[in-house]
């Protein structure tokens, strides 16, 4: 069934983020395609938080004006050239990954000009279907990577479903993106475990750790994010995380 006013989405990974993006489009009036395993399209749909469930990539892309690839990063890399083939002319192509120099190179190569990378600054320390929520992006910055030769409808077309979600576009170059989330994410969550296991490891303190005050939880709030996840998301980055980690430790070396 076609939405009106071309606003038919697929969203290609239903986890926090692409559960997320399913409540809030489809409260904005958007009709949503998802696809994910069995289980998550089951939960998804009882939730009422997506209209159709896809088996498979080609089918969920196959009559829609957006597609969002939600998985992993080297997931969504493996699923672009899937997608760009089986997607009709119209559609534009993004993702919700924290890396975006990998994709946006890979997207360049095929001269798939209807792509534009995407990177929600929002998320929780909780993963899966379970933990989304419609309003996780509200108010929050949506990074927009659009690269040489993008269309320039379809970074439009983004703005629009940015916006539609409660977030704010901003646009960046690849390049910039992964150097500004090396300081401002990856590097926040490396720091979030090395201070838990610090503690833990310390035979004095890893027996007083319940009485922790609100310091100490903030900083290690993200340690219990998903580690799978986040070793391919710092393997990707590796240039720029190792960068911002140099950054730190001459920061640290100074005065306070």
């Amino acid at each position: 069934m076609r939405s009106r006013h071309g606003r038919r989405v697929a969203i290609v990974g239903l986890g926090l983020i692409g559960g997320s993006l399913a409540r809030a489009l489809k409260a904005a009036g958007w009709r949503v395609v998802g696809h994910d395993r069995g289980p998550v399209l089951r939960a998804a749909l009882r939730a009422r938080a997506i209209d159709e469930a896809a088996a498979s990539v080609d089918e969920a892309v196959a009559d829609v004006d957006v597609i969002v690839l939600a998985a992993s990063p080297t997931t969504n890399r493996r699923f672009l050239p899937l997608a760009a083939r089986a997607a009709p002319p119209r559609a534009v192509l993004t993702d919700v990954g924290s890396v975006k120099r990998a994709i946006c190179a890979e997207a360049r190569r095929r001269s798939l000009t209807r792509f534009v990378g995407g990177h929600p600054m929002a998320g929780r320390e909780t993963s899966g279907f379970a933990a989304s929520t419609p309003d996780l992006f509200r108010g929050r910055r949506w990074i927009l990577t659009p690269d040489r030769g993008t269309n320039p409808a379809a970074l439009r077309r983004l703005r629009g479903l940015v916006r539609d979600v409660g977030a704010r576009p901003i646009v960046m170059a690849p390049g910039e993106h992964d150097r500004v989330v090396a300081f401002l994410s990856h590097v926040p969550q490396l720091l979030a475990w090395a201070l838990l296991e610090a503690a833990r490891s310390d035979r004095v303190t890893s027996r007083r750790l319940d009485v922790a005050g609100p310091a100490f939880r903030d900083m290690t709030r993200l340690a219990k994010s998903p580690r799978p996840l986040w070793r391919e998301i710092l393997a990707e980055n590796r240039g720029e995380v190792r960068a911002a980690l140099a950054a730190l430790r001459r920061a640290m070396r100074r005065p306070v």
